[in-house]
């Protein structure tokens, strides 16, 4: 009983240790467990944060690529090429893997810069069956791709965007419209070396009192395939690709003057400005005004250097500015008279409400109509033809400007609905 009783002493607690196990067991699986949860939730974490990172990226690129779109489309270069593709995409302060920094190669430099733009690129892609599109890259694919700043997660998106069709079609054809009387008197050159007229008119023209003044074609014999962009939008006449004068002083109009048009000339003011633009006079107000190219008669100065549309309100004076050029035109429209003095430059199209008065040397590169309001010019205080002047007067006809133009008229593009995709 003695040695039982030993035996028995010997083994309390056995129990107690076999308990102490189980829990540290338990213990040590319960940590280990909670400390790969907490892995796989920082590892979730990071994650998400870098795909954040990336898509953040990627969202700033596209929205620099729209505004870039915005400011000309994909030919800034005006070389018939696209600006960024996929060959030569447009990298934003990326600094990470194989791309480098080249912030200063992606313009216009007023869409994004510093810093709010980190890890992506961005390149157009016409000629794509997502978004159909001509040979004039007015439409495009934008594919964006952001990065995480330490280059590990990768989201790219695509949008199609288009441009609005502000002539939808029906761009002037001739380099001078009046809904009524043409009177000019200066030493005016018209040139439209594209088609045969170079005034249409509602009214009767009155050729002027210099002999100096003239109309102009493109020479015989001379096709309209041979010539460069340059000839066809130049001002001058004496060179071998424009024909000799055709409506003088001395000869009176010619065939390239249609006058006195009952179809033009009996039109509403409304229906002669919609004959032209796709929209109504409201619509193109309200896009300059979001575009921030809506002025007054008073300042119009400001509208030097700028290009898409620019709506002028009431009576206005214009001197020597540029506006728009041969690859971003300006679609000019002055809700007033115009006195044009000084030498402005316009390229694309001048509409004039009221009277146009040609005081100075402008030149109009691409078409000027003039729409000659009654109620507008007796406000003004004019009197008259709708385009008067005793000034030098170079009108150069060119679709290249208006219509034809490969590059999209600044601030009218349009966001294609259901284009975006970031799968």
């Amino acid at each position: 009983m003695k040695i039982i009783a030993n035996d028995l002493t010997r083994q309390r607690g056995a129990a107690t240790l076999l308990t102490a196990m189980v829990l540290l067991i338990g213990i040590t699986l319960v940590t280990l467990t909670t400390s790969k949860a907490v892995l796989v939730e920082t590892q979730i974490g990071a994650d998400n944060y870098r795909i954040s990172q990336a898509t953040a990226a990627a969202s700033a690129a596209m929205d620099y690529g729209v505004v870039y779109f915005n400011d000309g489309g994909l030919d800034h270069g005006a070389d018939l090429a696209v600006d960024y593709t996929s060959a030569s995409p447009c990298s934003l302060n990326f600094t990470t893997g194989t791309q480098t920094n080249a912030q200063t190669a992606c313009n216009p430099a007023s869409a994004v810069t510093g810093n709010q733009v980190t890890n992506a690129s961005m390149f157009y892609s016409n000629n794509t069956a997502s978004c159909t599109t001509a040979a004039n890259m007015k439409s495009a694919l934008i594919t964006a791709v952001g990065f995480s700043d330490d280059g590990l997660a990768q989201r790219t998106i695509t949008q199609c965007v288009g441009t609005i069709d502000i002539f939808g079609g029906n761009a002037p054809k001739q380099p001078l419209v009046a809904r009524g009387n043409v009177g000019l008197t200066g030493n005016y050159a018209i040139i439209n070396r594209y088609t045969d007229i170079n005034i249409w008119s509602g009214g009767p023209v009155a050729i002027g009192s210099s002999a100096s003044a003239a109309t102009y074609s493109r020479a015989a014999g001379v096709s309209l395939a041979s010539l460069s962009t340059a000839q066809l939008t130049n001002d001058t006449v004496n060179n071998a690709y424009t024909s000799s004068k055709i409506s003088t002083r001395d000869t009176g109009a010619g065939v390239d003057i249609i006058s006195s048009d009952p179809s033009l000339g009996n039109l509403t003011g409304d229906d002669f400005f919609e004959n032209f633009f796709f929209g109504t006079r409201t619509d193109l107000k309200n896009m300059a005004i979001a575009a921030g190219t809506y002025y007054t008669g008073g300042n119009i100065g400001s509208a030097a250097g700028k290009s898409g549309i620019i709506w002028i309100e009431g009576d206005a004076s214009l001197g020597g500015i540029n506006i728009g050029t041969l690859a971003k035109p300006a679609i000019v429209i002055v809700n007033g008279n115009l006195d044009v003095a000084s030498h402005p430059n316009i390229y694309g199209m001048l509409y004039v409400a009221g009277q146009m008065n040609a005081t100075g040397t402008p030149s109009v590169f691409g078409s000027s109509v003039v729409e000659g309001n009654p109620a507008i010019m007796a406000a003004g205080g004019k009197t008259g033809a709708n385009v008067v002047g005793h000034g030098t007067v170079n009108l150069v006809y060119t679709p290249y400007t208006l219509d034809q133009s490969p590059a999209s008229i600044p601030n009218t593009t349009a966001i294609v609905s259901g284009s975006w995709k970031d799968w």
